[in-house]
């Protein structure tokens, strides 16, 4: 996991971000598939298991949302993909 999936998982954060400042539900769409690895990765570790295969539908959920010009819920449905992004490139760098 090291360096394996961290181009994927960085281009879909800023494709998100481009997606919700721009308001193009197709961004988010793209950032669905690329995210798809890391959460297969992560459904086949124990301490994830099924909650890995969530991450991608909460972006394709922000992606719905985007499109009925539901912003701040996209953020909302957005924000886990983030925050777990930001747990896995700490704990890769402290170890």
């Amino acid at each position: 996991m090291q360096l394996l999936f961290w181009p994927c998982m960085l281009a879909s954060l800023i494709l998100a971000i481009m997606a919700i400042n721009l308001k193009k539900s197709n961004l988010l769409f793209i950032s669905t598939i690329l995210i798809i690895p890391t959460s297969l990765y992560l459904a086949a570790t124990p301490r994830f298991q099924i909650w890995g295969l969530v991450f991608p539908l909460l972006y394709l959920g922000a992606a719905i949302l985007q499109k009925k010009k539901l912003t701040w819920l996209a953020v909302l449905l957005s924000l886990p993909n983030f925050l777990l992004i930001a747990w896995l490139g700490y704990s890769v760098l402290t170890q």
